[in-house]
């Protein structure tokens, strides 16, 4: 079975993404703390809303039969095949933003606040654990629709 074809998981795939590459940075935040004129770096939160907002449906169309020409004007088609469009890569560093202005600096000009950055650490993980609970809801709520135990 492939989950990667559903809104869902393909939302909490990206969402993972997000927080592991988060995690990177908020490590590289705090290992640089006593580093001379080293400022803290943030990743961009991903704005699902603006995803749901488009006015687009997405849509798995493998026939052009199955929808008139018609009513598909304004309708995103999802790739059936992983090799025809190549998604957004969600790189390193790709969303990466600084912190112009942090709340305080050292004499040595460090604007790591390190209370700052547990705290968003501590936001991180439960992120992590807020998404992987509803994953495996989700994953065990379709097993539980198709008669198998998928664990």
């Amino acid at each position: 079975m492939d989950l990667t074809n559903l809104t869902f998981f393909r939302m909490a795939s990206r969402k993972m993404d997000w927080i592991s590459q988060r995690q990177t940075v908020l490590a590289s935040n705090i290992a640089n703390t006593d580093t001379p004129k080293f400022m803290p770096s943030e990743i961009k939160e991903i704005d699902f809303s603006k995803e749901l907002k488009t006015g687009k449906v997405v849509l798995d169309r493998t026939n052009p039969m199955h929808i008139a020409e018609d009513l598909t004007a304004g309708v995103a088609l999802a790739r059936t095949n992983t090799m025809h469009i190549l998604p957004a890569s969600v790189s390193s560093g790709a969303f990466r933003t600084y912190d112009k202005r942090p709340f305080e600096t050292s004499i040595d000009k460090n604007g790591v606040v390190l209370e700052e950055q547990l705290e968003k650490l501590s936001d991180n993980r439960q992120m992590h654990s807020i998404v992987t609970a509803l994953y495996k809801k989700n994953y065990n709520m379709i097993g539980a629709a198709l008669g198998k135990n998928l664990k």
